[in-house]
């Protein structure tokens, strides 16, 4: 239970973290909040003064009192001044474009009312319009204050109620959960992994939670992972059988051929047998004779490849002629799907122990995954040669194509069980997950180089004999 305890004490924690943030938060917005209230104080003032302004204006207009000029010059120079300081401490955008458009219309205001004290004469309706004017930025600039005021107010209000609301329903949920459910999802882990062990593979909710105190679980993980190596060989075999499908379309061609020899000869020897002699009858018979064993090469590729083969994996093989059978089981795909094939063998590679079965199921799956990854078509490069890693001699063997490539975030994952990067239908993803078991349950490693668009490079490496 230590990691029960140790999972509550940082939930508590993190509680106490999450309202010391929430208080912090909460003076920094009151701060906020309070000095958008000064700001709509000095606004209201603002506007204050500009209405007074007017009224003076208006009394000046309407013949009422000359001296009320001099009053509309005061609250001029007054307004002047409080919107030179409402401007260094306005953080709103939108005001500060509205007192910049202020001060210039109050500029060329000051400046007709100045000339008409001069006893110019004066022009009204101008005085009008931009008295008017001025009123309707005032206006504007108390307006985006009462804006942002009651957004401040509305999320001071609002956001805190919401977050700790949530946070204390999810913080009861989460510590009923945990004290109500952990025993019974320990036991319901238990049961499953034995269930498992026994065959049914039913889909089981991934448990976040691990107490690894438990020699049970222990126990059922370990029944687990020893049926699932059973089991490996049937699934090794199943996909073998899926790569069959794959090939078919290029056998079926590779068998057409000579087939369709073998019918035109057998055609021909019948329609003239009496015109033939004997030497051309023998040279067409042993041409037939030729085709089926051709025909028969491919169909026994195929077999080799299909059957299931209980050999260890203590063979010495030549690496080389493991790919050249893989490579006769897709030569066909290859010209069917205009692939150059380009291959580079190097002399006296370096035997190595291995599963011949196995290993050529593995380039089976490269060579393929190569050849739907190139559906324009383009190049398979095949090449080999003996190589040094950490102190060891391996024997590398490189598969390169021309194909789509992939992108860098899916490296990491293209060996996982059930993982494709191809569309729906088009894999299983199981593939790679097996070409990487094999390869690492012969001592080999493996790795990719791939640049989207531009091709991918597979890198298989297996201990030479002497070192394995």
């Amino acid at each position: 239970m230590k990691d029960l305890k140790l999972r509550i004490i940082l939930i508590t924690a993190a509680s106490a973290i999450f309202l010391i943030f929430h208080l912090i938060a909460y003076i920094y917005n009151m701060n906020v909040f309070k000095e958008e209230l000064n700001s709509l104080e000095r606004a209201h003032d603002f506007m204050e003064d500009v209405l007074e302004l007017r009224r003076y204006e208006k009394n000046f207009a309407f013949g009422i009192d000359v001296n009320d000029l001099s009053e509309v010059l005061l609250y001029i120079s007054k307004i002047e001044k409080d919107s030179n300081e409402f401007m260094l401490k306005q953080k709103f955008p939108e005001c500060k474009k509205c007192i910049v458009d202020l001060k210039e219309k109050l500029a060329e205001y000051k400046k007709i009312i100045t000339e008409v004290k001069n006893k110019k004469k004066p022009n009204v309706n101008k005085i009008r319009e931009l008295g008017h004017e001025i009123l309707t930025i005032a206006k504007k600039i108390l307006s985006v204050n009462k804006v942002y005021v009651n957004k401040s107010l509305n999320r001071l209000l609002l956001i805190p109620s919401v977050l700790m609301f949530l946070f204390g329903t999810l913080l009861i949920i989460f510590l009923i959960f945990i004290t109500y459910t952990l025993l019974k999802q320990i036991k319901f882990i238990q049961e499953t992994t034995i269930r498992i062990a026994n065959g049914d593979f039913s889909y089981i909710p991934t448990v976040k939670d691990r107490v690894s105190s438990f020699a049970p679980i222990i126990e059922a993980f370990n029944l687990m992972i020893k049926e699932l190596e059973a089991r490996e060989k049937d699934l090794l075999q199943a996909k073998k059988l899926a790569s069959v499908g794959t090939l078919v379309s290029g056998v079926a061609h590779e068998l057409n051929n000579p087939l369709n020899n073998i019918s035109l000869t057998a055609e021909m020897l019948v329609d003239e047998w009496k015109d033939l002699s004997v030497e051309e009858r023998e040279e067409m018979l042993s041409d037939i004779i030729e085709e089926a064993r051709r025909a028969s090469t491919v169909v026994k590729n195929l077999l080799d490849f299909s059957r299931s083969k209980l050999k260890d994996a203590d063979e010495s093989l030549d690496i080389q002629e493991v790919v050249k059978s893989s490579l006769k089981l897709v030569r066909n795909q290859l010209m069917i799907s205009n692939i150059q094939l380009i291959t580079e063998f190097k002399k006296d590679i370096p035997k190595i122990k291995g599963n011949y079965d196995n290993l050529k199921q593995v380039f089976i799956n490269l060579f393929l995954n190569a050849i739907q990854a190139m559906p324009e078509g383009g190049y398979l490069k095949i090449s080999t040669k003996e190589t040094e890693l950490n102190g060891k001699r391996y024997v590398e063997v490189a598969v390169e194509d021309s194909g789509v490539g992939m992108p860098p975030d899916v490296l990491d994952r293209i060996f996982d069980p059930f993982f494709s990067t191809k569309p729906v239908g088009k894999g299983t993803g199981l593939g790679l997950s097996i070409v990487y078991g094999i390869v690492k349950k012969h001592g080999g490693k493996i790795r990719v180089e791939t640049e989207k668009n531009k091709g991918t490079t597979f890198f298989v490496y297996f201990p030479c004999e002497e070192d394995a």
